[in-house]
Parts: C-alpha cells; sequence; structure tokens
C-alpha cells in the first residue's frame, strides 16, 4: 500500500526503542526522511544506524536530547541535513507514566513523568 509519504520528513520522539523506534522504521519503509530524537546516545545512535542499513534510500538523522526541553526541541529542530521546521509528520511519543500498575499511581506520577 502507497500511503504517499515518500520523501515527506518525519520527526520521530522517544524513537531509540519500543513504539517510537517502530513507528520510524514504518515510516522509513515507506520512503519517509526520519529524524529520531531520544535521550540515550548510544541506543538512539545504534537504532538511525540499523534504520538507515534497512532503508538506505532515506534520509536518517538522529538527535540526542530531551525534547521536553527547549533546548531539545531546538536541537531537534535544528539538526544539520534536517528540514528545520517544516515537518510532514510528527510523532510525539516522548516520556509518559513509570512502568507498573497504574492503579498504584497519585497525581505526581503523571506531572513527574
Amino acid at each position: 500500500m502507497d500511503l504517499g509519504i515518500r520523501g515527506k520528513w518525519a520527526l520521530v520522539c522517544g524513537a531509540s526503542k519500543g513504539l517510537g523506534l517502530g513507528c520510524a522504521q514504518a515510516l522509513a519503509a515507506e520512503g519517509a526522511h526520519v529524524v529520531m530524537v531520544a535521550r540515550g546516545a548510544r541506543d538512539l545512535e545504534a537504532a538511525a544506524k540499523a534504520l538507515q542499513a534497512a532503508a538506505p534510500g532515506v534520509t536518517v538523522l538522529a538527535v540526542a536530547a530531551d525534547i521536553t526541553t527547549p533546548e531539545g526541541r531546538a536541537a531537534a529542530l535544528s539538526v544539520a541535513g534536517g528540514p528545520g521546521t517544516a515537518f510532514d509528520i510528527v510523532v510525539n511519543n516522548a516520556g509518559g507514566p513509570p512502568p507498573g500498575d497504574f492503579r498504584a499511581w497519585d497525581r505526581d506520577v503523571w506531572i513527574k513523568a
């Protein structure tokens, strides 16, 4: 199925593993260029390298930053070779509550997450 996103630019947050990585992989497989953002530089670089190898026809850029901060957002939006602020697709997959039984969480868990 052609989703019509070949050549588009995607920003994927939390992209070093889990759902964020899965989204980045699916987007790249459809021909979208991907800017991957995550806090853990080592995992992010490994994920970006593997994604680039799997999708050689697209641009894959990695930004090790916390997207929830002004500095992290500035880094993602100014990465060399990227689209600047002209993203076509954004996957906002940053943060979330800690693992565990949600019934044990109080309101502060969500605020600090």
